[in-house]
């Protein structure tokens, strides 16, 4: 109790100097609302709300490199009151720092492999969101590939001339010794990925195209919501690549579709779809996309989902809006052992929400 008050207390003081440090910027946001779920799993409508600070610091040396961070409160509240700034310290690492010029952008921490930072997500073309991630959550979207398979800690490098851009990231196997020796296994070797992405302007708006690899010793996929979520172990030698592309134009349309494929020394085949798009028109806005995933395991084991999400905001101004949201998933796994990752049977659900959005 102690330490979360100095905690509390040092960030308290620390607001107070970032509002007088043109170097450190403060924003927050802000949700209320209700949300349910019905299907297999059946949740009664209920309250929802929730509240983020973050802060960015930010510098330029005198030669013109700049360099800084970003945090939650959250975050740095744990942080704190861990002792610790390791990101060994599970859940206590949600954070980026970086350094810039024109070299590029390093980038460390909880951040994009260079596949995902390459690659466009259906699910937020055009999206206005919504207090519950309806729209996000649903068992067919994928947007993190092999991302968070170690520690979830990435070192990403980025390079952007013009309307090109490349990244290359790694993500280390972040076990300790004694984790390795519970697990009786060797430590594996970097999470390495490659992505390249080109947004040019045509026509009446901007072709934004992404194409991208990455490769892991040891690998699986885990997609839906923190509440629903299906995971599928891939083994060792786990390959995606991917790509991607999004039409965004004037009027206010915009569209986009993405595919990858999935390989493992335990995989026999495996891919992922999506397509999506939205509309904008003054105040309003709405989107709707739907993906699909198949993986078929070598030793017979089969998992097949589909999903699809809407999402509808209205701008009431000065950071408010009213956000109503849906997500349907369905899900059919067969085959796996009884202790697998995965289980067998099928699970069908979907879930809503309605409230307000605020940004500070």
């Amino acid at each position: 109790m102690k330490k979360i008050l100095l905690a509390s207390t040092a960030l308290v003081a620390f607001a107070g100097a970032a509002a007088a440090n043109d170097n450190i910027t403060l924003s927050g946001s802000a949700e209320m609302g209700v949300a349910g779920s019905g299907g297999d799993i059946d949740r009664e409508v209920g309250y929802i709300q929730s509240i983020d600070v973050r802060f960015a610091m930010s510098a330029e040396t005198d030669g013109g490199l700049a360099f800084g961070g970003t945090i939650d409160l959250e975050d740095a509240m744990d942080i704190a009151a861990s002792g610790s700034d390791s990101a060994d310290v599970k859940g206590y690492a949600d954070f980026t720092v970086f350094i810039s010029g024109e070299f590029g952008t390093v980038t460390m921490g909880d951040t994009d492999g260079a596949l995902d930072w390459a690659l466009q997500d259906p699910a937020a073309v055009g999206s206005p969101g919504t207090i519950a991630d309806d729209e996000t959550a649903h068992f067919g979207r994928q947007d993190t590939y092999l991302d968070g398979d170690y520690d979830g800690q990435i070192l990403r490098y980025d390079y952007s001339y013009g309307d090109f851009g490349f990244a290359v990231s790694l993500e280390m196997d972040g076990a300790n010794d004694a984790e390795l020796d519970a697990e009786d296994r060797d430590r594996y070797d970097p999470l390495w990925a490659v992505g390249a992405r080109w947004n040019p302007e045509l026509g009446a708006g901007t072709l934004k195209l992404g194409i991208g690899y990455q490769a892991g010793d040891e690998g699986g996929v885990t997609f839906g919501s923190d509440d629903v979520n299906i995971t599928v172990p891939f083994g060792q030698d786990a390959t995606v690549w991917g790509l991607s592309g999004a039409y965004e134009m004037d009027n206010g349309f915009s569209i986009g579709a993405v595919y990858s494929d999935w390989d493992s020394n335990e995989l026999k085949d495996g891919y992922h779809w999506a397509i999506g798009g939205g509309f904008s028109w003054e105040a309003f806005s709405i989107s709707a996309n739907y993906g699909e995933h198949s993986f078929e395991a070598k030793g017979g084991g089969d998992v097949d989902t589909s999903g699809w999400g809407l999402a509808m905001g209205y701008d009431l101004g000065g950071g408010l809006s009213v956000l109503a949201g849906y997500g349907s998933s369905d899900a059919k796994a067969k085959g796996f052992d009884d202790d697998d990752a995965t289980s067998n049977g099928d699970i069908d659900w979907d879930s809503y929400s309605l409230g307000l959005s605020m940004s500070f």
